[in-house]
């Protein structure tokens, strides 16, 4: 006698939500460094407040870059 499994097929998301949700994840994270920075630096000049925000995004946008080469 055989057994046949009946269990569920695989959810499968569409890449354009995850290409969503990712964009959204790094984006958050960006700003939430960028205002850890901030709010760890007191008296900060606007080129450092600008830099605080500009620092996490070139590193974000330098690991996006990265895996899109890998691609």
């Amino acid at each position: 006698m055989s057994q046949i499994s009946k269990g569920r097929t695989p959810v499968r998301i569409p890449a354009e939500v995850a290409n969503i949700v990712g964009t959204s994840a790094a984006i958050l994270a960006v700003v939430a460094t960028g205002s850890a920075i901030v709010a760890a630096v007191p008296d900060l000049s606007v080129w450092q407040f600008a830099g605080a925000y500009l620092a996490p995004g070139a590193l974000a946008f330098a690991v996006y870059w990265w895996i899109a080469q890998k691609l």
